[in-house]
């Protein structure tokens, strides 16, 4: 069967004609090995190629000329197609080593633009550059990991908010230099620094956290951002529980006031917190450019933790809470936040978040996240507990870096009951290497003696090094 002999109009853009082959092309197919050879036959690959250089030539699709180089467009012809246009697009990705787009740079605009590569008027959903792949050997692959782009489907494009940043302000990041990340704990102490609230709504028990705004905790917000300049941070990251509106104004203001220019430290998720006053509010985690002093992501969380009486006392919360459920009073966010930067895919999920993540996945796998910030308020981190098998569960199915950090807050209120050696503030999980060929994961198990130190990885001789990631260019 011809290209043109039946009722699809193919477009001529190669972006959005991949969306319409890929869609064409059933998943049931990859069930069995056949792409898997297909994938490595010599003809289809000349063939591809040969597509791919038309697309550089002219910049479009000769639909006539593409029947001629497919040969019979079938599932095998239209597979051949894709190959040739993932190739051509390439030079469009951000994350790979190119820099000239050639006759791709209308494309290029659009993904700068919109956040995606194709034309939504033209093709539902999105298409996006792949920037990290599952973190596990590579056998039988799903129809979406054949291929160098991410294929969103509209259902779950429908749940996924896009932040808009051009990669012009952007610093720069080597492909295989490790990036160092600050790990912050912020807050310390119950009464002091954080506040527990219980109330009733329609006769249930609920609970709100947050923190205590004082002279001391702006004092050690200016800390954070000194320490974090003087470790060599790149990026910080600081817990669960440690923002509120006026906060936040504070973290905008001294987060661009004290930024200089050659200065490493450029991004700040300042937190999560009750923001924007609405009752009940969402648990809003913000990430910070401190050029700009913009807002480059804001990700409400999308599930409340129920936190039982018995862990409110054993935590050292309260000595009187609500008997049983204590419902987390927040209003819950719909949507996963994602942001294209020049270190990767971006995404936040809170607390509870990577625990529910099976309701994310297919968004987050659809999107390839390559790096998740994880803010947490929880007992310490501790090895082959809930948060190491969440991120290396995240790992696997996304690939990728997983950064999970906490505050102090539990970890003194328990007075010590959890063994110092087993105590840390924050977790960094990844592959164990890019090539595919084992589950293994790295992990970086961090401790912090203060707020307003990032934590260091846990190591024999001295005070450890600051944990790292990789950029999705050298995934």
């Amino acid at each position: 069967m011809g290209v043109a002999s039946n009722s699809t109009q193919y477009s001529a853009d190669p972006a959005d004609l991949f969306v319409q082959l890929y869609d064409e092309l059933p998943g049931d197919l990859f069930r069995g090995f056949e792409p898997i050879a297909w994938a490595k036959d010599s003809e289809i690959r000349r063939r591809s190629e040969e597509i791919c250089q038309m697309v550089w030539d002219y910049g479009t699709v000769n639909i006539g000329q593409l029947e001629k180089l497919s040969g019979q467009f079938d599932p095998q012809g239209k597979f051949t197609v894709l190959l040739g246009l993932e190739s051509a697009l390439e030079i469009v990705n951000p994350y790979s080593p190119n820099f000239i787009q050639g006759r791709l740079v209308p494309v290029a605009t659009r993904y700068v633009t919109t956040g995606q590569l194709n034309n939504p008027d033209v093709t539902p959903g999105a298409l996006l550059p792949r920037c990290t792949l599952p973190g596990k050997p590579t056998g039988k692959r799903r129809k979406g990991e054949f291929f160098k782009l991410n294929r969103v489907p509209p259902d779950l494009w429908g749940h996924v908010k896009v932040e808009i940043n051009g990669f012009e302000k952007q610093p720069h990041f080597r492909r295989e230099e490790p990036v160092r990340v600050g790990c912050v704990p912020v807050l310390e102490t119950l009464g002091s620094d954080l506040s527990i609230k219980f109330d009733q709504r329609s006769g249930i028990p609920v609970y709100q956290v947050a923190p205590i705004d004082s002279a001391t905790l702006r004092q050690r917000i200016d800390e954070i951002i000194r320490s974090l300049e003087d470790s060599g941070a790149r990026i910080g990251v600081m817990p669960e529980g440690c923002l509120c509106d006026s906060l936040f104004e504070y973290w905008q203001v001294r987060a661009y006031e004290t930024f200089r220019l050659g200065s490493p430290l450029r991004w700040l998720l300042v937190g999560t917190g009750p923001l924007h006053g609405s009752d009940p509010p969402p648990n809003r985690a913000v990430l910070l450019d401190r050029l700009t002093g913009a807002t480059l992501v804001s990700q409400d969380k999308l599930s409340c933790f129920t936190l039982t009486s018995e862990q409110a006392r054993s935590w050292g919360l309260s000595e009187n809470p609500p008997e049983g459920a204590i419902e987390e009073d927040i209003i819950e966010g719909s949507t996963v936040s994602i942001w294209d930067s020049s270190l990767g895919r971006l995404a936040v999920l809170i607390c509870e978040d990577i625990s529910q993540s099976k309701e994310w996945d297919r968004e987050l796998l659809s999107c390839g996240v390559s790096h998740l910030l994880v803010p947490i308020f929880s007992t310490p981190i501790s090895p082959d507990r809930w948060e190491q098998v969440a991120a290396e569960r995240a790992v696997s199915t996304l690939g990728g870096w997983v950064i999970v950090v906490n505050s102090l807050v539990v970890a003194k209120s328990m007075q010590n009951e959890v063994p110092h050696e087993k105590s840390f503030s924050a977790l960094i999980a990844s592959p164990s290497s890019t090539n595919q060929l084992s589950y293994s994961y790295s992990l970086q198990f961090c401790k912090s003696p203060s707020g307003s130190v990032p934590g260091r990885v846990a190591a024999d001789s001295g005070a450890g090094i600051l944990p790292s990631v990789l950029p999705a260019a050298g995934h």
